[in-house]
């Protein structure tokens, strides 16, 4: 499809025009073909399909926006499958053209049990090129759906990731969806979330952005049943020249929704970073109560950090808060483990990772020790 000019991370309502931060306009490669992709493993009670067309899933919108989701849509399949088999399960798969639709089912029987804390897991390794997926996860009814996505490359790789994920979480279903983003810097990375839930569904976002030269990432939620919830926690590492590009929003629609979004950040070099946290507390959602904290350490003078909390409020019974804390190393602490024989270089590095900790410790043991790995190697220097 060659060069394809669009708008994405657009704020649901605009604020002064100098800001520069209303919406952000980008010029990519879009991507001609999709990566195969096949969970590692898949967890009981959970089934995985290539979707025909995805049509059905089309009325979700997404935080990067319109533009985008009708540019994914937009994407065709074609090549052949190919038969694999995932803990003993046949499941067919397609090297395709852009846009291959995949689909991962929970239904009620497979959360009765244990709670189905199982996790169902898919590595998205790229080598070099431009790639698109899509990928919807529906949680029936009383449902539990626990999906955790990888995306690597080569450290000398180039080309564009683009990734798009639909939920659909029926009613008292429970969905987490954790993401890890380890491309290397030659890497742009498009990563594109919208869900609705429906009464008493919850969806538990997790996000880690590591990695990637330039990253546009935006996550929607609309809470249109009672009692729904939207939580996501964030962790991001910008250095050198990395661009990270951020739209996080929250619809309350109905009675007694709740959100809570956390985003914890270190920004170095010239990394330039833009957050957009909204709360749109919609009218007819009475209770609705909505929470948003931004945290963010700067090293050096060179970094642009912008961030734009927004709460719209079109009901009255309702409560919304929201914050952001910026700050630097405190010399203090670094006098202190300089006594200690941690040289100051390895001292911001170390105090660096430690304000990603908590959104790390969310991953499962072996990711973890993985996201760590690239920590280390990617921060020595800071």
């Amino acid at each position: 499809m060659g060069q394809k000019e669009m708008t994405v991370n657009i704020l649901p309502t605009r604020t002064w025009n100098r800001l520069g931060m209303n919406e952000s306009q980008i010029q990519i490669e879009w991507p001609e073909e999709s990566v195969l992709i096949k969970p590692e493993r898949l967890a009981a009670g959970v089934t995985w399909e290539k979707e025909i067309s995805g049509k059905e899933w089309d009325e979700i919108q997404t935080g990067m926006g319109r533009e985008y989701d009708a540019m994914a849509a937009e994407c065709g399949t074609a090549g052949a499958n190919r038969t694999d088999t995932v803990n003993g399960t046949a499941v067919t798969e397609e090297n395709a053209g852009a846009g291959s639709i995949y689909r991962l089912t929970a239904e009620a029987a497979a959360v009765l049990q244990n709670e189905n804390t199982e996790w169902t897991v898919l590595c998205v390794d790229y080598k070099n090129g431009s790639y698109q997926n899509r990928l919807c996860l529906d949680a029936k009814e009383n449902s539990r759906l626990n999906v955790l996505i990888v995306f690597r490359s080569g450290e000398d790789a180039q080309g564009t990731s683009s990734f798009q994920v639909k939920v659909h979480a029926e009613k008292n279903a429970k969905v987490q969806l954790q993401e890890v983003q380890l491309l290397g810097a030659g890497y742009t990375c498009l990563s594109d979330i919208g869900t609705t839930c429906a009464d008493g569904a919850s969806f538990e976002l997790t996000k880690l952005e590591l990695g990637s030269g330039k990253l546009y990432a935006g996550a929607a939620a609309d809470l249109i049943g009672k009692g729904s919830n939207f939580t996501a926690r964030i962790g991001y590492l910008g250095q050198g020249e990395q661009r990270l590009d951020m739209n996080y929003v929250a619809r309350h629609r109905g009675k007694k929704t709740t959100c809570e979004m956390d985003s914890t950040g270190v920004l170095a070099g010239k990394a330039f970073k833009l957050f957009r946290g909204s709360i749109d507390l919609l009218p007819g959602g009475s209770g609705a109560k909505g929470q948003e904290q931004e945290n963010v350490l700067l090293l050096g003078d060179g970094v642009v950090n912008q961030t734009i909390p927004l709460i719209l409020c079109g009901e009255e019974d309702v409560e919304g808060n929201h914050g952001a804390t910026i700050g630097r190393l405190d010399e203090k602490m670094l006098f202190y483990l300089a006594s200690r024989g941690i040289p100051e270089e390895a001292a911001r590095s170390l105090l660096a990772r430690a304000r990603i900790e908590a959104v790390v410790d969310l991953l499962p043991e072996a990711l973890a020790e993985e996201a760590h790995k690239f920590m280390e190697a990617h921060t020595d220097g800071l």
